[in-house]
């Protein structure tokens, strides 16, 4: 007869992984997660769907379009015109002593009846903290020479090339880094006329309107309705905003990764019509150690611009003029999303 005390078997305790091995695959399956994500929203190429958007600009009227309702109303399958009343100078007499009848091209600038741009390398300190940086002065006759370029001529994820292979793809005379927007889950983007997102972010905008101007926005100022109604040509979305009235910003309330010494990119204001690409070398002692946010900022405040807004830095830092790269990118660079640019039109 079997009792309580004399069991026939004895019952066995479940065996238990060790606390460490359970945390070390947790992290595992995460990091797998992660890069999952990662090549399915950023690696792979993916079209993302765009807001369709045209904005149509008409510089003979005074008179705006109301956007709400062609933002609220837009599909996929249908594309939504926006009229916008904006007027112009005529930046070809303002500036008439930039321009030429005929092109004049060099090693260091190119003239023409639209474009002008000076090329120049600059300096800074010495050993190792020796900064190289490269200006190209821009004056145009026309807004619609400051244009932007999609990777792979196509609005989405994945798709990337060089700063060098958009130049030659949009015969750009001069190009450089953009704001990496396919990078980005959201932001405003809108290039060369076309409302491509509207979805808010965290990160200052700005904004060259195609009247000329260039304004730079924090995320609780700008509004997507104003600024499509006020006749935006282009739209970043990274940043910061470097100067306030032509004063270099003192600080950032950003991460000390970003605010410490990089390679950097950035666009320079001076009036409607007049703008300056700015690219800053570093991680290259002897040659150029890189900048900090608060040095780049003095660098636009230096050069006499009023408005000024970083965008993407580190190996992304390019620029190209006479369809060749300009500066000595940190590991020869990378593929990127975007550029802006610098081009006739016709």
């Amino acid at each position: 007869m079997r009792t309580m005390n004399n069991p026939p078997y004895q019952t066995q305790k479940k065996r238990r992984a060790p606390l460490g091995l359970i945390l070390a695959l947790d992290v595992v399956l995460i990091g797998v997660s992660l890069c999952v994500f990662a090549l399915f929203h950023h690696v792979l190429p993916s079209v993302r769907t765009s807001e369709n958007i045209t904005i149509s600009y008409d510089d003979t009227t005074t008179s705006t379009t109301t956007t709400t309702a062609a933002l609220n109303n837009t599909s996929d399958a249908s594309l939504t015109t926006v009229s916008t009343g904006v007027s112009t100078s005529s930046w070809t007499e303002k500036f008439a002593d930039k321009f030429t009848d005929t092109v004049v091209s060099t090693d260091t600038s190119y003239t023409s009846p639209n474009v002008s741009i000076t090329m120049e390398q600059k300096t800074t300190g010495s050993g190792s903290s020796l900064v190289t940086y490269y200006v190209a002065d821009v004056y145009i006759a026309d807004v619609d020479c400051f244009q932007s370029y999609l990777a792979e001529d196509t609005y989405g994820s994945g798709f990337r090339e060089s700063v060098l292979d958009m130049d030659l793809a949009s015969n750009a005379l001069l190009a450089m880094t953009g704001d990496y927007y396919g990078n980005q889950e959201g932001g405003i983007v809108i290039r060369n006329g076309e409302v491509y997102c509207t979805d808010a972010s965290d990160s200052d905008v700005c904004v060259l309107y195609h009247d000329g101007t260039l304004v730079t926005y924090t995320a609780d100022e700008f509004d997507i309705d104003e600024a499509i109604a006020d006749g935006a040509w282009q739209a970043w979305t990274f940043g910061p905003a470097l100067l306030d009235d032509g004063n270099a910003l003192a600080s950032f309330d950003l991460s000390r990764q970003i605010l410490g010494v990089n390679p950097r990119s950035g666009i320079g204001y001076y009036e409607p019509g007049h703008y300056c690409f700015v690219v800053v070398d570093g991680r290259d002692d002897g040659y150029s150690v890189g900048v900090t946010m608060e040095q780049f900022a003095q660098i636009f405040e230096d050069l006499g611009c009023t408005t000024a807004y970083n965008l993407d830095g580190g190996k992304s830092a390019v620029m190209t003029y006479d369809d060749a790269v300009v500066n000595q990118p940190d590991s020869g660079g990378r593929t990127i999303s975007d550029c802006i640019l610098i081009g006739e039109v016709a």
